[in-house]
């Protein structure tokens, strides 16, 4: 008796894993067969896990700006990484906004307050990343330059070798201003005072002195001096 009830267990036992096994192929021909067909074919989408950007686009780089200028209007260029949002900053507002092109360039064409003006390029890349530029001064000053000649006397006459060296003397309006006589330059005193020594050739001398500031602001007189040896 015992003998047969471990064959009779055995037997159902056999059934069991071959019914077992015969809805395993069922499944896998239903379901596993077609779904690998498909990975094989590039049906089946395969999720991709992306890293978020953390780093901050190329330090915007400008084109040397003057220290100081005459013009309202000033230009702004110069490079980044491509396809990212550019803004111009002026006095630490922002000014411009614009976008680099596929080669990392940007040009912006702005206005100057009057005095000195902080220029600043901030660029910021599609996850919010940003960089900043080094702040560059400029000054914008319009004011003119004004030059006095004091000595000697537009139409002067000299005559012999002791009148032959003469000086010119003068004044301008603005500290940190100079001076030039015939393209020479002329030191100019911290008040703004010159004196300058010339000697004169035989005939007619013609004079043309200069001011000019930092900015480009000019202020010119031209004196005719006659010298007879």
């Amino acid at each position: 008796m015992p003998g047969r009830y471990i064959r009779s267990q055995s037997k159902n036992k056999s059934r069991f894993y071959i019914l077992l096994s015969i809805v395993f192929i069922i499944i896998i021909a239903k379901w596993g067969v077609p779904m690998f067909m498909n990975v094989v074919a590039g049906n089946v989408a395969v999720v991709k896990t992306k890293e978020k950007d953390i780093f901050p686009p190329q330090t915007p780089t400008i084109s040397a700006l003057p220290e100081s200028t005459n013009s309202a209007s000033f230009e702004v260029d110069g490079y980044t990484e491509k396809a990212v949002q550019v803004e111009l900053l002026l006095n630490d507002q922002t000014d411009k906004v614009g976008t680099a092109d596929a080669t990392g360039a940007f040009s912006f064409n702005s206005n100057l307050k009057f005095g000195q003006n902080r220029i600043q390029l901030r660029a910021t890349d599609a996850s919010g990343n940003q960089s900043l530029s080094d702040v560059s001064l400029v000054n914008y000053d319009n004011k003119p330059i004004n030059l006095i000649v004091s000595s000697p006397a537009d139409g002067g006459e000299y005559f012999g070798k002791l009148n032959q060296i003469i000086d010119i003397k003068g004044s301008i309006d603005k500290p940190g201003g100079q001076v030039t006589i015939n393209n020479s330059f002329v030191q100019v005193e911290h008040d703004g005072s010159f004196i300058h020594s010339f000697t004169l050739s035989g005939g007619e001398n013609d004079l043309t002195i200069v001011a000019s500031d930092k900015a480009g602001n000019q202020d010119q007189k031209t004196i005719k001096l006659t010298y007879t040896p």
